[in-house]
């Protein structure tokens, strides 16, 4: 048994209930000699028509991409759409003509049923568009929307019908056409919505702000992240793509890669319908590389180097210029976590991870232990020193440019 997803059943839906609708509007406009019934039923034909189109796209967009189509056929829906909105234009060129033909004065015949029949109309029409955009909308199907805007166009043409029924009855024939022509304004609207949206689409047009910034605030929580360059993302059918350029001080090409992968799954976790996230990874232009080292005393640079790390009274923190390697700044942080029986190590290092440093310089090799795995993810980097002071460790430092 095939399965069809929610946006694909709601096309069929609206087929089927349409032409239903169509053939007993048409059967009943015949009987009673109601034009504006047998114009509508012709509408609700070519919504048929329009809906087969959905469907038909929402098929198309769903394949796999292929070697000749490596990017999907996503877009199909959208071209679907906008073959939809020029069936919108001539929905209401369409009442135009027939609001302008029933000038002329036509007693009708059988008026309950006709009353009954476009009663119904209306009633069916309001719940099948409420329908589709409902489905549209939660699973981001811009054809599916599309359709359901134009069912709730539909709407208006059918109060239309069933107010010239009933003008008709009461001997006000002008009524009818009157309001056609008015609602045929809101038909070309909504045409018109529908038509620069899908343009929009498939001139790869940015997708809306509030998405965007949400995108920019997701990326920029990850660990590693510095700055974000530039950002671009488009739709492409219901799915969004993004591509990202950031820049980070990592200097490991496995761990800038698994950065990348970080932020993509991170991404397609807070926003619905991301395909493909696509993140260049640059090394990021710094003025300073910031250290970090732990030391028994607070003594400038004449600090004593300590040989623990969750052990050690103080850490002193200093930045180095890239430019010249010079010290441009350096302060001393008591450690807060020294009278812990346990973890103490662990604590520090989720403490230096809020200093944003880049390098941790130690006279232990704290690999494998809590604290290590803590400033990793903060993607800090490691070095053991044999100095026994601050100024021997920057003086090494200056050595190695």
């Amino acid at each position: 048994m095939i399965r069809l997803g929610r946006d694909k059943k709601a096309a069929l839906v609206s087929i089927v209930v349409t032409a239903f609708l169509a053939v007993i509007k048409y059967s009943i406009g015949i009987l009673s000699g109601s034009i504006a019934l047998v114009a509508d039923a012709v509408h609700s034909l070519t919504d048929v028509i329009s809906s087969i189109g959905v469907f038909l796209g929402l098929k198309i967009s769903s394949r796999k991409p292929t070697e000749a189509f490596p990017y999907g056929f996503y877009k199909a829906e959208n071209i679907a759409s906008l073959l939809l909105a020029l069936a919108i234009f001539y929905a209401g060129y369409e009442i135009i003509l027939s609001s302008v033909e029933k000038f002329e004065e036509v007693v009708l015949t059988d008026v309950p049923i006709a009353i009954s029949a476009a009663l119904a109309s209306l009633v069916f029409t309001l719940l099948l568009s409420s329908y589709k955009l409902k489905v549209g909308r939660e699973t981001k199907s811009p054809s599916l929307v599309a359709d359901g805007k134009h069912t709730r166009t539909d709407v208006y043409a059918s109060a239309v019908v069933l107010a010239g029924i009933l003008g008709n009855y009461l001997g006000f024939y002008s009524l009818d056409p009157i309001a056609g022509i008015l609602v045929a304004v809101f038909i070309f609207k909504s045409g018109y919505e529908i038509l620069k949206d899908s343009i929009k689409v498939l001139l790869d047009a940015s997708i809306d702000y509030e998405s965007l910034h949400r995108i920019r605030e997701v990326a920029s929580e990850a660990h590693g992240v510095r700055k974000i360059r530039s950002m671009k993302a488009r739709s492409s059918g219901k799915f969004v793509f993004v591509e990202l350029e950031i820049e980070t001080n990592l200097r490991d090409l496995e761990r800038a890669h698994h950065l990348s992968d970080k932020i993509e799954e991170k991404i397609k976790s807070e926003m619905k319908n991301v395909d493909r996230v696509i993140v260049h990874v640059e090394p990021e232009e710094k003025e300073f590389i910031r250290y970090a080292v732990p030391c028994t005393e607070d003594n400038a640079l004449q600090s004593r180097v300590s040989g623990h790390f969750g052990g050690a009274e103080y850490f002193c923190i200093f930045d180095m210029r890239t430019a010249d390697n010079n010290l441009t700044d350096m302060r001393f942080i008591k450690n807060p976590f020294i009278g812990l029986e346990k973890m103490k190590g662990l604590r520090v290092a989720e403490l230096l991870a809020t200093k944003e440093i880049d390098k941790l310089v130690t006279k232990e090799s704290i690999a494998k232990k809590s604290a290590f795995y803590v400033l990793e993810d903060a993607y800090v980097e490691f070095e053991e020193t044999d100095a026994d002071t601050i100024i021997e460790i920057i003086e090494k430092l200056k050595a190695k440019k």
